[in-house]
């Protein structure tokens, strides 16, 4: 009598749930490649090469400029659209002023409703005729708001052709963002 010995029954194992994740693999519905990146991601690591380019050449205008008094005058005198680049829950539990909400981490993401979210919030914007959007997240360490910038001023019209509308110095950034705003505004 042949018995099967405990690292051939390991072999038939792996080799088995190689095999069903093959065929798994081919039937998804989703961009999930097997030895190269997906779309979203290569797109991703774009995005995050245009901000790593940026943050080195920092503008003093949109870093430097945006303090707590500037932003809390934008809001008074509701100067120019605000977007903010948190997550929805977050954004529901507080904002500045009149701020949209574009979640740009699921934007980059590829999420379909969050796209369609963001070409209807950046044809708001230029149909109201603001010439200044001022994007934020939580603080100095988020970089959510870079992410951000770097989808507006896209060229590749992968995420729409709002580059036209937009120049990377009309994009300003609060960059102490949420956590400074809800420490020291008082109504």
């Amino acid at each position: 009598m042949h018995f099967i010995t405990k690292y051939q029954k390991y072999f038939i194992i792996i080799t088995i749930s190689c095999i069903i994740g093959l065929i798994r693999w081919v039937f998804l519905d989703i961009n999930f490649p097997l030895f190269t990146l997906s779309n979203n991601q290569l797109k991703l690591l774009e995005l995050k090469e245009v901000v790593t380019d940026n943050s080195e050449n920092k503008s003093q205008y949109s870093f430097e400029k945006i303090d707590f008094d500037f932003i809390k005058k934008i809001v008074s005198n509701n100067d120019f659209s605000i977007i903010d680049a948190r997550d929805f829950e977050s954004y529901n539990e507080g904002h500045i002023g009149m701020a949209y909400n574009i979640e740009s981490e699921l934007l980059m993401e590829g999420d379909e409703e969050e796209k369609e979210k963001f070409n209807t919030v950046t044809t708001d914007i230029i149909n109201k005729g603001n010439k200044k959007i001022i994007l934020y997240c939580w603080n100095l360490d988020c970089d959510r708001a870079e992410y951000l910038k770097a989808i507006l001023i896209d060229t590749t019209g992968y995420f729409g052709s709002f580059e036209n509308h937009f120049n990377e110095s009309d994009i300003l950034i609060y960059k102490n963002g949420w956590e400074e705003w809800e420490s020291l505004y008082k109504e």
